[in-house]
Parts: C-alpha cells; sequence; structure tokens
C-alpha cells in the first residue's frame, strides 16, 4: 500500500500528465502555474507558491521512507570502509602531511565515519564544484597537481565498491585539506630559508574547521577560496595575474637582450630593437642606429610611466621584462609574491606600519588606508633586514646605541686596536664590562686593548648628534634587535638604492612618524618629543602596541592599477621561486 501511495505521488510531483489524470476535471494551462489535487488557485503567483511548499513536504516526507532507517543499515557498508581507510592512514613523519591526516580523522569521526561528498553512492553536487574548482587553484597562485581529486566516474551506479567510493571520499577531503592550508599559509614554509633572515612562523588554518565549514556551505567553492589573504594587495596582484593570463601575446619582436642599462648617449646594438618594441621608425641612418639618444629616451620615459615604472628613461631590468612581455619569468614573480603575502598575519591590524624593504619604503595604514609614507634605509646585502611581524611598544628619545657584537667585532675593535686613544678622543664612545656580577662603565684608556676581545666587553654610543641612532628610536623588541630609527645620515634618503644599515631600518623625518604613531595611540605629539631632545635618554610607553611588519613585495599594483616591479635586492624573490619550482 505504502508502494502504491509512494508511487502515486511521484507521478503528481514529476509528470504533468500524471497530474491532469489525477484531477476530477481536465486542468487547463494557460498560465505557467503548478496545480496540486484538481485545485486552481485565482492568483498563479500565490498558486505557484504555495504548489512549490506542497511539492517540497511531499519530498520531505518521501526522503524520510527512503532514507530511513533500512537505507541507513544499507549505506552502513560505507562507513564502515571510511572507518577501516581513516584509521589504516600510513604513519608520516611530515609535520604537515601528518597535521592533514590528523584532520581527516578527526573530521570523519565526528560525521560518524558517513561520506562527506557522497549521496547514495553518487557524488553531490558540492563535490562536483569543489573538483572542478581545484584543477583550476592556479588562478589563486596554486599548483592544481598538488590537489589529487579523484575520478567523478566513481560511483555505484558504475558499480564501484563501498572500499573505491570511501577511499574517494578521503581523497577529496584530503585535497580540500591541503588546498585550504596552502591557501592560508602559502606551499612553501618560510622557515627553510636563513634563520637570520626570515623569521616567520606559518600560521595555519583551523583544518576540522574548514572541512565542516565547506562540507555545510551552501557556496563551498566560496568558502574554500576564502581562505586565500583577503588584503587588499593581495586581491589586487591576484586580479592583475589573472588579466595577464587570459592575455595572448601579441608582440613578434624578438626579445631585447640582457647587457647593461641603457642611457643616454650610450651606443648599443639592442637600440634598433628597442625602437621596434616601442613602435618607433627606425633610425635615418646607420650611425645613429644603435645611439640611445634623448628622443628615444623619452619614448622610454613615457612607456615606463604607462606601465607603473620609475620613469626615468634608463632602460634597466624591470623596464625590459616589460617590454619583452616575458610572461612566463613575469608571472612566476607575481606567485612567488602572492605567496609570501600568505606569510603575513591574516590580521595585520585596524592601525599598523608596514616596510617594504624592495621598495625602501615605510607606510603606517589605518583602517586599510595609508596616512603617512616615506622613505627608509634598509640593510645591506650583507647585513640584510630580516622579515618578520612584531608589535611596537615604546619610543626612545636621546637613543645610546648599544653595538651590536659583529659590528664591535669586525669593524670597531680593529680601529681600536690600532689607536685606542685616537678612536675615543673623537667618537663618543664608552665601554662596559662586567665586574662582579655588575656591569659598569669602564675607563677605555686603562685597558691593554691587544688582549681585549669583543665578547670581554660591550661597546656604545653616547646620545648626541652623532649618534648613528639620531635623535630617536621606535621599539619593537625582537630576537634580531632590529628596530626603527633616525639617523645623522641624511643624504642617503636622495638615493634610489637604499641598502646600506647593517640590518635596522632608517626613517626618514622620523619626528612625522612619531607624530603619526603617537596621535593615534597617545597624548604625546612629536613636539613633546621634540623638546625631550637633549644628552640623557628618555623613554615614552605606547598606550597601544602598534604591529609592525617588515614585508618583501618585489612586485604589486599601485593604487592607481598599474603592475609595479622593483629588484630583488636580497634575493629572496628567486628563492622562493626555486622552491615552488617555477
Amino acid at each position: 500500500m505504502m508502494k502504491r501511495t509512494l508511487a502515486a505521488l511521484l507521478a503528481i510531483t514529476t509528470c504533468p500528465a500524471s497530474l491532469a489524470l489525477a484531477t476530477e476535471k481536465p486542468i487547463e494551462t494557460t498560465e505557467q502555474t503548478v496545480v496540486l489535487f484538481g485545485e486552481k488557485p485565482a492568483d498563479p503567483v500565490a498558486a505557484q507558491i504555495d504548489s512549490q511548499i506542497e511539492i517540497n513536504h511531499i519530498l520531505d516526507r518521501m526522503h524520510e521512507v527512503t532514507l530511513g532507517p533500512l537505507d541507513q543499515y544499507a549505506d552502513q557498508d560505507l562507513a564502515d570502509a571510511i572507518d577501516m581507510a581513516v584509521n589504516s592512514i600510513p604513519q608520516t613523519a611530515d609535520f604537515l602531511a601528518k597535521r592533514d591526516n590528523a584532520a581527516l580523522v578527526a573530521f570523519y569521526q565526528e560525521r560518524s565515519y558517513r561520506p562527506a561528498w557522497f549521496n547514495n553512492g553518487e557524488w553531490t553536487f558540492k563535490a562536483r564544484r569543489l573538483i572542478f574548482n581545484m584543477a583550476r587553484a592556479d588562478r589563486d597562485g596554486l599548483d592544481p597537481t598538488d590537489y589529487k581529486t579523484p575520478s567523478l566516474a566513481i560511483s555505484r551506479e558504475n558499480g564501484a565498491s563501498a572500499k573505491a567510493i570511501a577511499e574517494a571520499d578521503i581523497a577529496l577531503s584530503l585535497a580540500v585539506t591541503r588546498y585550504t592550508r596552502h591557501a592560508y599559509a602559502g606551499r612553501v614554509d618560510p622557515r627553510i630559508f636563513s634563520k637570520k633572515e626570515i623569521t616567520i612562523k606559518p600560521h595555519y588554518p583551523d583544518s576540522i574547521g574548514a572541512l565542516n565549514r565547506i562540507v555545510k556551505a551552501d557556496r563551498p567553492v566560496k568558502v574554500m577560496r576564502s581562505y586565500n589573504p583577503h588584503q587588499k594587495g593581495f586581491l589586487a596582484l591576484r586580479t592583475e595575474y589573472n588579466r595577464l593570463r587570459a592575455q595572448s601575446a601579441s608582440d613578434d619582436t624578438p626579445p631585447i637582450g640582457d647587457g647593461k642599462s641603457l642611457r643616454v648617449g650610450m651606443r648599443d646594438e639592442r637600440v634598433p630593437l628597442l625602437r621596434r618594441k616601442l613602435g618607433l621608425a627606425a633610425a635615418a641612418d646607420e650611425a645613429s642606429g644603435t645611439l640611445y639618444d634623448k628622443q628615444l629616451a623619452a619614448a622610454v620615459e613615457k612607456y615606463q610611466a604607462d606601465n607603473g615604472l620609475i620613469a626615468d628613461g634608463v632602460v634597466g631590468k624591470a623596464t625590459l621584462s616589460i617590454l619583452n612581455d616575458n610572461r612566463k619569468d613575469l608571472m612566476a614573480d607575481m606567485v612567488a609574491n602572492m605567496e609570501r603575502w600568505r606569510w603575513l598575519p591574516r590580521d595585520l591590524g585596524d592601525f599598523y606600519v608596514m616596510v617594504n624593504i624592495p621598495t625602501y619604503t615605510l607606510q603606517v595604514v589605518s583602517k586599510g588606508k595609508t596616512i603617512h609614507q616615506t622613505r627608509v634605509v634598509v640593510g645591506q646585502k650583507s647585513h640584510k633586514t630580516p622579515l618578520f611581524s612584531d608589535e611596537m611598544e615604546y619610543l626612545v628619545v636621546n637613543p645610546y646605541w648599544n653595538v651590536p657584537r659583529s659590528i664591535a667585532s669586525k669593524e670597531l675593535l680593529p680601529k681600536i686596536k690600532a689607536d685606542p686613544a685616537a678612536f675615543f678622543s673623537n667618537a663618543d664612545y664608552q665601554v662596559l664590562a662586567s665586574i662582579k656580577g655588575r656591569t659598569q662603565v669602564i675607563d677605555p684608556y686603562k685597558l691593554d686593548w691587544n688582549r681585549v676581545e669583543a665578547d670581554m666587553v660591550r661597546l656604545r654610543q653616547t646620545p648626541g648628534t652623532g649618534n648613528a641612532l639620531g635623535n630617536i628610536k621606535f621599539m619593537f623588541p625582537n630576537q634580531h634587535s632590529v628596530y626603527l630609527h633616525d639617523t645623522p645620515s641624511k643624504s642617503l634618503f636622495n638615493r634610489d638604492y637604499r641598502a646600506f644599515s647593517h640590518g635596522c631600518v632608517r626613517v626618514n623625518n622620523p619626528f612625522d612618524f612619531a607624530d603619526v604613531i603617537l596621535k593615534a595611540t597617545s597624548s604625546w605629539n612629536a613636539e613633546r618629543i621634540k623638546a625631550m631632545i637633549g644628552s640623557s635618554e628618555r623613554r615614552v610607553n605606547l598606550e597601544k602596541k602598534i604591529p609592525v611588519h617588515l614585508a618583501y613585495f618585489t612586485t604589486w599594483m599601485s593604487d592607481e592599477g598599474t603592475l609595479q616591479l622593483r629588484s630583488d635586492i636580497y634575493g629572496h624573490n628567486k628563492a622562493v621561486k626555486a622552491a615552488l619550482g617555477l
């Protein structure tokens, strides 16, 4: 009896002809409405809504009958197969693989080992969408081959065993887990590089929570992709990356070869090809064909300005990269920079300081908008400014410069040993040593400097106009002893290349920077700070700690929407590309 009732109901909900037979009178179909049980409501829209509600009620009752306890027992073979497969995952020493596997075990335990992506032995629509989109992971700067998704042909209808379906369900869960981890924390662990240069700890997502969110989501692909960074810089770079990928190369001229940067007055065999690239006519005669003249430089400047480059008329590496439309190298650079966005904390802060080393700039960002920007000097190639995030806690006015041991040993101690009297008479340095457990200032002239080693004493420079830190420093205590500070060497800020420090970041117009910092965090301002300048060190605590991010982006989008390229001064971009296999 139940089977007949179900069959009748099914016919009513799926076949107009059957519906007509169930009524006492013929049904008029002049309007596109769904009519149940021979009734024709006056309002077609209301009828359609009421009919759909009734259909849903019928389908719900059918679902209760067809997916009741008996069918649950019928699907127990899938749960048993998943249970066996999940709890038989091989042990591994790899931390990330172990982490992913642990998430799978917990995820399926919470589900009582029910399939996540199959319904009645068939792939769900959500699963199909996820598999399709993971094959397109390259649009997020990821590698689709990292996500081994199972075949969509696996199904009960096609004769797949419970074991095969269980393994496919787990494989998709593993692919989703790996994608969300890569999207969130990156494919490259920053700790594989020099610990002196990069001390960023990966911040992994809650993988169990990610699986649960995605399996329950109405739009699972949107939720999965939301594990990519949300910062404006990442999103803009990803958009440009996909725009360039969609373009076809239209330049049929051969690439311009590498060489010295082209400047006005130089002769170079690459000049004729450069003219072709810019759409200029060939030179009037052979003698001037290789001359890089002012007219050509003006065309280069316009091209540079249009493409977001420094419009200096000098054809260097960045300009050549764009001119040659070397898409492979450029795209690889963009992927490497997207990877480094994933290294940053997901929440940069409502108010934070960002130093981008390759551009030699410092920005203060408030609620997503840059409210202050200035030039900085960063570490030399031999004393790289490290990459990490921390929090600024206080400012120091009239700071002592506590000379790092490496600088004291390699640079200052040889000068002292050569002529102690000359060194200490011309420089405002003090010598400190531990005597009977107490650090004390000692008379440098009483030491036999030929027998002194760097680990026996500590050198510090007293506050004053000649102090290497200038009048103020901004402290975010860290393992590198790196901070932001003033400098007496102001002329370096006028140079394009500004990697001259021993690792700390020198700030141009530091009191303007201090004013922005203090106004946002306390009752202090730059005028009060300047009034403190003198011979004694003074500390000003911030009422609220400020996130500071020392970052490294060689490729990004300007606010005007143009792609920006800068030199890879430390080689970090090259190292990341190599680690990614690009």
